[in-house]
């Protein structure tokens, strides 16, 4: 039986590593790309030039911000029927940033967490659900950012079909959030799919309206201080770019790089960077310097994750349960 099974997986696993490699080729060659069209000179002395005060503040506030959100997550997961401590949710969001460095897109590690949470009793349906809410209502807030921004003068340099793409997903985004409960009504086999998934009432959070407000100004905060993380990287460059500017790239780029195209957004992240910081008149090398700034950021914010997997005794190995 376990033989047959192990034959059965074998394709499964052959598919997955395939899927794997192309994401890992396609960030490497855009990565290539962009090496190839940056005077290298010109990108290494600009990173050096970079004053370390603006890193060292753009540095805090990320991480002051992935507290933040971890706060925001407790607040999703608790009416859900999880309770956990403050120190234990922040435990866990810097585990699953340490995953998502390399894991598929830049939500990889997402699984490690739903799975902390969850604990070998809980459901894990529910916990993904948490964080999926989570996620979802930064991205209101990101796509909410991007389309005030485009009330700012540099918008006549950004193509249309972008402009269009960001008002158009706004609009749809808010539409779902406020029209969620007559969505319910109007249609009941949501109702029906969520239950046989184990998902419970998925409508829980509208309610509590007092506490859906609160997530959802908190997550306005927090994207705050992520666009402000970039704008201080960029600060510290040199760069030519309004503040406001970042209030449009940050957010498209965050957007962008959820998408599981390549391994941690690699590539994709730093490519959208580099173009959109070109539209608003950027160096190439500067563009793609700020790009590496903030990879970088990440993945030291990344790390202490990992510091927190490796010696701490939070049950770090999610197994299938049977």
């Amino acid at each position: 039986m376990d033989e047959g099974r192990r034959l059965q997986d074998r394709p499964v696993r052959a598919r997955g590593a395939l899927k794997l490699l192309l994401k890992a080729a396609l960030g490497g060659a855009i990565f290539a790309y962009l090496l190839s069209k940056t005077p290298l000179e010109g990108l290494w002395d600009s990173i050096l030039r970079a004053d370390p005060r603006f890193y060292a503040g753009a540095l805090l506030l990320y991480l002051a911000g992935q507290v933040l959100s971890a706060y925001k997550w407790g607040l999703l997961a608790e009416p859900l029927g999880f309770r956990r401590s403050f120190k234990d949710l922040v435990a866990f969001y810097f585990i699953g940033m340490y995953f998502n460095l390399f894991m598929i897109g830049s939500i990889g590690g997402d699984i490690y967490r739903a799975g902390l949470l969850a604990g070998r009793e809980q459901s894990r349906m529910r916990a993904a659900y948490s964080i999926f809410a989570e996620r979802f209502t930064g991205g209101m807030a990101l796509i909410t950012f991007a389309s005030l921004a485009l009330l700012s003068s540099f918008r006549e340099v950004l193509p249309q079909a972008l402009k269009v793409g960001v008002l158009v997903s706004c609009f749809v985004v808010w539409g779902v959030v406020i029209a969620m409960p007559k969505l319910v009504e109007v249609f009941p086999w949501m109702e029906r799919l969520a239950s046989k998934v184990k998902l419970g009432d998925f409508t829980v959070y509208w309610s509590s309206p007092g506490r859906l407000l609160a997530v959802i100004l908190i997550s306005f905060l927090f994207q705050a201080m992520n666009i402000l993380t970039v704008a201080l990287l960029g600060m510290g460059l040199g760069m030519k770019v309004a503040v406001g500017a970042y209030f449009f790239v940050v957010p498209v780029v965050d957007l962008v790089s959820v998408l599981p195209v390549s391994i941690s957004g690699l590539g994709v992240r730093e490519g959208s960077y580099v173009f959109l910081f070109h539209l608003l008149g950027a160096e190439t090398a500067r563009g793609f310097a700020c790009s590496l700034l903030v990879l970088s950021v990440v993945v030291l914010s990344g790390l202490i994750g990992a510091v927190v997997y490796l010696f701490t005794d939070y049950p770090v190995v999610i197994r299938r349960r049977r």
